[in-house]
């Protein structure tokens, strides 16, 4: 019964799919990177997306939702059939939307450092040094998101200009 269900799946149907277990994957992952150093001491963190905000964890929720509606329409669970792509394709946009706003409103924690230089020319040179920004997971979710975006814009039904044919007059 669960195979007759997965081969009405079609292949973009697969990549959204797909897109929910990347988008799993890359939850534990880090989502944001921070490093300093002092004095040759060099001291790292980092957060996946279960610890970076609602802009990371609510994609990745969005993105698996996606999938599991995929599958679960397929096996005939929902009667959504017709609007399932739309569906999808509100829920991918939804996620993609929240990733890249999660995204913009990380800290930058070298973004201060460079007020030294306005405040008299302090010049620290190797001895300190900070960086941060987006991690590897951030960047997976990034590619599951448009990937299901992609995917569940091109499974749309195709819907063509209109045409009547008339057949009979009927006067």
């Amino acid at each position: 019964m669960v195979g007759s269900g997965a081969a009405r799946l079609t292949a973009l149907d697969w990549v959204v799919v797909g897109a929910g277990l990347l988008a799993c994957v890359s939850s534990v992952r880090p989502w944001y990177t921070a490093s300093v150093t002092i004095l040759g001491i060099h001291r790292s963190a980092s957060v996946d997306a279960w610890h970076a905000g609602v802009g990371a964890w609510g994609s990745v929720l969005l993105l698996m939702l996606a999938g599991v509606l995929v599958l679960v329409s397929a096996l005939g669970g929902l009667g959504v059939s017709a609007s399932r792509s739309l569906i999808t394709l509100g829920v991918s946009v939804l996620a993609f939307i929240a990733l890249v706003l999660r995204w913009v409103t990380f800290p930058d924690a070298g973004g201060e450092l460079g007020r030294f230089d306005e405040l008299g020319g302090l010049d620290l040179g190797s001895t300190f040094t900070v960086s941060s920004g987006a991690g590897v997971g951030l960047y997976l979710g990034l590619i599951a998101t448009i990937a299901a975006v992609v995917a569940s814009l091109l499974n749309l039904p195709r819907r063509g200009p209109h045409r009547h044919q008339l057949t009979s007059l009927d006067w």
